[in-house]
């Protein structure tokens, strides 16, 4: 297992408290100095190599960070089938260590699974708000401020409405039309960051449109964002207007088989 750092804090205490999400949010979540992010891992019957990853870490804090599982629809019995062996690692390790689980938009409705210990965050509360250290924190899967189809897209996937009706043509085809669907994602190729891409660019881009966020929702700036999604691993300093924001697109772990941790130099 590979290890990212990134060094960012050099004189901070840690405060590790139990923490329980609540729809206003009135705690701010402490990220752990021990804490280790797990992002895009696309996990799935074929792709083993998460679990044995989960059954080594030894973090008191752990945060998944979306698309864990290639394709999971929590509130589906055949969707949790599938992912049995996922779902019971999870439950293992939630059992030594705080785990956030970030609903992405591969794995979704999470809530369903009423795994005990576990903290799932849905979109709909990302980004969250977090403090490492004396920083204010942004975390997000990262499928957020994209175009306006795409939001309506996934707004009506994750809506109660959208869970019921996956629900219900679950249950009618006998888990036919998910077990179709779930070969057809699976087939999918997963792909890098377009190297061809100009990366200060768009980092720059994704910092402009969560600061704008944060401003039109009237919330403190943060000093960090970490977010998925973009399968980029990439840490970049980024000048916002009189204020430097260290922004941090984690890495796939499909891909490089990383996790990544925000620790002290002589940890790294």
């Amino acid at each position: 297992m590979q290890i990212l750092c990134v060094d960012f804090l050099k004189t901070v205490e840690f405060q590790k408290l139990a923490y329980k999400m609540t729809k206003s949010q009135e705690k701010i979540l402490q990220i752990a100095k021990d804490a280790v992010f797990i992002a895009d891992s696309h996990w799935s019957s074929v792709n083993p190599a998460l679990l044995e990853t989960l059954q080594n870490i030894q973090a008191s804090q752990v945060f998944l960070m979306g698309d864990i599982s290639q394709v999971l629809v929590g509130n589906l019995r055949s969707s949790k089938k599938s992912n049995a062996s996922l779902l019971e690692s999870l439950q293992a390790l939630s059992q030594r260590t705080q785990v956030f689980w970030f609903e992405g938009n591969h794995d979704f409705a999470l809530n369903a699974l009423n795994m005990g210990q576990i903290v799932f965050i849905p979109r709909c509360q990302q980004p969250l708000r977090a403090q490492f250290g004396e920083k204010r924190v942004s975390l997000a899967h990262g499928d957020l401020f994209l175009d306006k189809k795409y939001e309506l897209y996934i707004r009506v996937l994750n809506s109660c409405f959208g869970h019921k009706v996956l629900k219900f043509l679950d249950w009618l085809t006998f888990g036919n039309l998910y077990q179709l669907l779930e070969r057809k994602i699976l087939k999918k190729r997963i792909y890098a960051f377009d190297e061809r891409r100009d990366c200060e660019e768009f980092c720059k881009k994704r910092v402009s449109s969560y600061m704008s966020f944060f401003k039109k929702t009237s919330q403190e700036l943060p000093h960090i964002i970490i977010e998925g999604h973009f399968h980029l691993n990439k840490s970049m300093l980024i000048q916002e207007h009189t204020r430097e924001i260290l922004y941090i697109c984690l890495p796939s772990f499909y891909i490089s088989q990383s996790v990544f941790a925000l620790q002290y130099p002589q940890n790294c």
